[in-house]
């Protein structure tokens, strides 16, 4: 066995569930303000009229945080950095953007181009880098990330990219390898991926090019079943989306099986759902000035916001654990 890899990607999951289980006692002494909030299942995602929703599977909440006035151009294949409070996407020129959560702005990620011809419609961030399939495409790629600067205000820029062909995937005809989106178990490093066609498939981000695991055959040309993805930020369940029907599941990483989330819809522009998923946030705020679909995610007492930064301290550990022993590819 090797010793530094099992520390790096299996040991920081007992202190991320310890830093989760203290904050979930925390706030169940808070009172009926934050009792509402389940912690660690909030993410981001955008839809087809290019606004940003904060999304709570758990809780059944779905919170827009900006407007695609705010956006000012198309977004997709987001990833979120749920330390730096940072989401990462591609803009409707193909080049590379970002979203600085604490300013509210959004801005260009300098260093080298990513150097699309077209978006990849999937991304996820994992281990200070941006990871994205090209278009219908087996390449796997990783845009390694660095950062002038510290903090949720870390300029980042493009350092290095290595490209992965995926042996074994054979993406042609009904295996063509169209998104859908793709998700990283924070602790495993295990991609997994859900594409247009309902293939459902993981790849070791250790060994990208030897380690294609296909989960469930696709579904044949039918292109509305596809699922956008995310992980809850412990990356214990796998949440999916549909963007035809608006539906949310919980997926087996295991097996594929899907269950339906009751009573959680969110069709919310033009009659679609959610266009793409970045990935699991602390965000538990909403920001003044926007608008909410169901219910508002209340803003924490102070305790809970002490809760934010327990977690985001716990996150930013294991992180630093997970870097400390990372084999690269």
């Amino acid at each position: 066995m090797n010793l530094h890899r099992h520390i790096g990607r299996r040991g920081s999951l007992p202190l991320l569930r310890l830093t989760l289980s203290f904050a979930l006692i925390l706030t169940a002494s808070a009172g009926s303000e934050v009792a509402a909030v389940t912690f660690g299942h909030s993410m981001y995602g955008v839809d087809v009229a290019n606004n940003i929703w904060s999304l709570n599977p758990a809780d059944q909440t779905a919170t827009k945080v900006l407007t695609r006035d705010d956006v000012g151009q198309t977004a997709n294949a987001l990833a979120y950095d749920s330390v730096r409070n940072q989401m990462f996407f591609v803009n409707a020129a193909n080049t590379f953007d970002y979203w600085e959560r604490a300013t509210n702005t959004i801005k260009s990620v300098g260093g080298l181009s990513l150097g699309l011809g077209s978006d990849p419609n999937n991304a996820a961030f994992y281990n200070d880098a941006f990871w994205y399939f090209s278009h219908n495409s087996n390449v796997l790629n990783r845009a390694v990330l660095t950062y002038t600067g510290s903090g949720e205000t870390a300029v980042p820029s493009v350092s290095s990219t290595t490209s992965f062909p995926v042996l074994g995937m054979n993406p042609t005809g009904v295996n063509i390898n169209s998104f859908g989106d793709i998700a990283v178990d924070q602790n495993s490093g295990i991609l997994y991926a859900y594409t247009s066609r309902g293939r459902f498939y993981s790849v070791d981000l250790a060994s990208p090019s030897t380690s294609f695991n296909e989960i469930v055959p696709s579904r044949g040309n039918d292109r509305s079943v596809g699922l956008q993805l995310s992980f809850d930020l412990a990356s214990n369940t796998l949440y999916g989306t549909n963007y035809v029907t608006g539906n949310w599941y919980t997926i087996d990483t295991v097996t594929g099986i899907q269950t339906q989330i009751a009573g959680f819809n969110t069709l919310v522009a033009d009659g679609r759902g959610i266009r793409d998923l970045g990935g699991p946030s602390l965000d538990v705020l909403t920001p003044p000035g926007v608008s909410s679909m169901v219910t508002p995610v209340p803003e924490p007492s102070t305790l809970g916001a002490g809760v934010l930064a327990l977690i985001a301290g716990g996150m930013l550990v294991l992180r630093r654990r997970r870097a400390a022993f990372a084999t690269g590819g």
